[in-house]
């Protein structure tokens, strides 16, 4: 990946590595190839990078993701895998199986932890993945904080 150098206006990442969509295009690769450890953090790849990028997502699913990355710092990945079982449930009943986006605070403060040093060099390293990981996710939580 060739680097932009333009900054993200989103999230403020330097853009060195390539843009943040392209990093997330090169993560998505590997999480839809099921490969260990990137598969099993998709739905926390996916809210975080949402949440930090708001233009990526729907005003209707912002709830659901911010309810992903509060699930994963209190239960870790065990606890999404368990809410995203009842949401494929309630949505097969019928019913809105995620919170209203209105249950999300606006962004207070800039992300200290974006994709760009998720993927470290443009390739999402396995050595420290899930450490990054927990890293990125207490930064979109930390971004959110009421006061």
């Amino acid at each position: 990946m060739v680097g932009s150098m333009i900054a993200c206006e989103e999230c403020g990442a330097s853009g060195r590595l390539g843009s943040c969509t392209e990093l997330f295009g090169a993560l998505l690769a590997l999480d839809h190839e099921r490969r260990q450890p990137w598969g099993r953090f998709h739905g926390l790849n996916v809210a975080c990078f949402q949440l930090q990028h708001p233009s990526a997502t729907t005003v209707s699913a912002v709830g659901g993701q911010w309810q992903v990355v509060n699930t994963f710092l209190a239960g870790g990945l065990t606890a999404i895998q368990d809410l995203q079982t009842r949401w494929v449930r309630s949505n097969r009943r019928g019913a809105r199986p995620w919170p209203a986006a209105d249950s999300v605070p606006a962004r207070s403060a800039p992300p200290t932890v974006t994709i760009e040093d998720v993927s470290v060099d443009g390739t999402f390293p396995a050595s420290g993945y899930e450490e990054r990981m927990h890293a990125w996710a207490k930064s979109v939580a930390a971004e959110r904080v009421t006061a």
